[in-house]
């Protein structure tokens, strides 16, 4: 009531710019960031997290609108979330009702550079388009657009005697215009969607059921590995086995229920090697203290992200029936603290007792007992596969200028059927930027100087790598690699594919023989190198990343 005074005081002249000026200026409160206050990383990081205008005192004028008019003003002010620039827009005597598909191409200027707003009196949206930069000598120009759909008006007030006409001043509340980027990648950045826990918990079944919620109250888990040596066994067997025993005791806190689940996993099978963990039904031992019943329940655990999840469909009792739902299904993710021991390595011997393998076991438990955490009814929303909280795609784009060689090993070795040398490649590179260490070992590889793809060895190539190529030239000690990986932590539906080139000159190698092979490698001092990146390029994929664990938001 108090601005639609200061608004009558102030006569026909709505928007004339003193009385105008001072009555919408105070009609609410301003924030006034300092732009110091944000550093360029920080302005980077927003960027890529959480990029908003601010959207304060705005106003809007209709002139003759009961007589067809679509003639009118709009003014706002806004800050930008990221570099804390504010700017003041206004529109004076514009076409509010714009039709047709060239209206879409008009839009007006705001107070500073490069920003720019639209409005449409039918829809009442406000859109917005703008670009910036976090450092002004920084090649990364952040270009965003956002609308603000159906502003709260707060009240409108009618002035009849004015030059133009009628005039409807619309007083509509200061808001927020979250923006969805096309530059420096294409993104719609989206915070983390993580499950509500309850202050309090209901009383029903039914009633908590809707915020389901697990209690792991121990947790065994038994990792085995076994490597045969194909001279002695015959071609049908397998040349390594991995699996790993897990066993949970865990209450579905929603419907009372304790069980104990056991599963076992091989871990060699082949639909698990782009990374993602698999779930496996539990066989369920004792049941207690549940009136309910539950039909199935899933897990899956990744030991190497300490990620456990948890898979479960339940029926409530105590609903009214043919009113409130009973059966329900429910998913969780939580991260863990896991202890592991040291693995017992055991050789294998045949009869005459020679070796002919060897077996590695080790067991993990929970650092501590017992873990509450709560999931999503009936389904969990897109959830990234890399981490949020140290997040690959901002670490990617502006931390990572070069990659650390922690390995490197070329082994020659003479081949019985041809008398040919064979070489092959070990190398280790780290990588800051999704923080993911490659390890390709064994690899055949080419002394030539010319690129090459990365072709597997005994083992399969790091699910990390979308795509790989390598370059040796050992004449003149150097080595390149090329890698492609996944970032989805700011966008999960639309995961950002990265390119980098690293090259760099090695030191000269050290070499020894031993039984018909020649290994060389790098001087001790040198077991790690910086590689520099000569290239780094990325683009949106426009689909989900697919591969890799499920990371709830860590």
């Amino acid at each position: 009531m108090v601005y639609f005074i200061q608004f009558v005081l102030c006569g026909v002249a709505l928007f004339a710019a003193a009385c105008s000026a001072a009555s919408i200026q105070n009609r609410q409160d301003l924030p006034d960031p300092d732009p110091n206050t944000s550093t360029p990383q920080q302005c980077i990081e927003t960027s890529l997290t959480n990029p908003t205008w601010g959207i304060y005192n705005p106003s809007l004028v209709a002139v003759n609108s009961s007589s067809g008019g679509t003639q009118g003003d709009i003014r706002f002010l806004t800050i930008n979330s990221a570099t804390g620039v504010s700017a003041s827009c206004t529109a004076k005597d514009i076409d509010l009702y714009p039709k047709g598909a060239a209206a879409l191409d008009v839009w007006h200027n705001c107070s500073i550079p490069d920003l720019f707003f639209q409005f449409d009196l039918e829809t009442l949206d406000m859109r917005l388009r703008g670009s910036w930069r976090c450092d002004n000598l920084s090649s990364l120009v952040f270009m965003a657009n956002g609308t603000w759909e159906a502003p709260l008006i707060q009240g409108c007030l009618d002035e009849s005697n004015t030059p133009r006409g009628q005039e409807t001043l619309c007083i509509m509340g200061n808001s927020q215009v979250s923006a969805g980027l096309s530059s420096p990648v294409a993104i719609h950045p989206q915070l983390p969607l993580r499950p509500y826990t309850p202050r309090e918990r209901a009383q029903r079944c039914v009633d908590r059921s809707y915020d389901p919620e697990w209690q792991v109250n121990s947790l065994r888990y038994q990792h085995h590995f076994a490597q045969k040596d194909n001279k002695t066994f015959a071609q049908k067997d397998n040349k390594t086995s991995m699996s790993y025993d897990l066993s949970l005791d865990v209450t579905n806190i929603s419907d009372g229920r304790n069980m104990e689940c056991t599963v076992t996993v091989d871990l060699l099978q082949n639909t698990y090697t782009n990374g993602t963990t698999p779930w496996v039904r539990c066989s369920d031992g004792s049941i207690t203290n549940s009136s309910n019943t539950s039909t199935s329940v899933d897990v899956t655990l990744d030991t190497d992200y300490r990620i456990l999840g948890i898979r479960q469909a339940w029926e409530c009792s105590d609903g009214v029936a043919g009113v409130e739902r009973g059966q329900f299904t429910g998913i969780a993710y939580t991260n863990i603290s896991l202890e592991c021991g040291t693995p017992l390595n055991l050789a294998v011997y045949d009869s005459q007792g020679s070796v002919v393998g060897a077996t590695s076991d080790y067991n993990c438990s929970l650092s501590t007992a017992p873990v509450t955490f709560t999931g999503y009814v009936d389904a969990a929303p897109p959830m990234p596969h890399t981490y949020y909280t140290r997040s690959c795609t901002i670490n990617s784009i502006s931390n990572t200028t070069t990659m650390a060689l922690r390995a490197y090993q070329i082994e020659s070795a003479l081949q019985s059927d041809n008398n040919k040398t064979s070489v092959v490649g070990a190398f280790t590179l780290h990588n800051p930027g999704p923080g993911d260490t490659y390890k390709l070992r064994r690899m055949p590889v080419i002394d030539d100087g010319g690129w090459h793809e990365c072709t597997a060895g005994p083992e399969a190539l790091p699910w990390q790598l979308v795509g790989c190529k390598y370059m040796l030239d050992r004449h003149n000690h150097r080595l390149g690699l090329q890698v492609q990986w996944f970032c989805d932590d700011r966008d999960p539906s639309n995961a950002i594919l990265f390119n980098a080139t690293v090259e760099e000159q090695l030191p000269a190698e050290v070499c020894g023989t031993a039984g018909g092979r020649e290994s060389c490698g790098l001087p001790v001092d040198a077991a790690e190198l910086a590689m520099s990146i000569s290239s780094l390029s990325w683009t949106t994929s426009g689909q989900p990343m697919n591969r890799g664990p499920t990371m709830p938001w860590i």
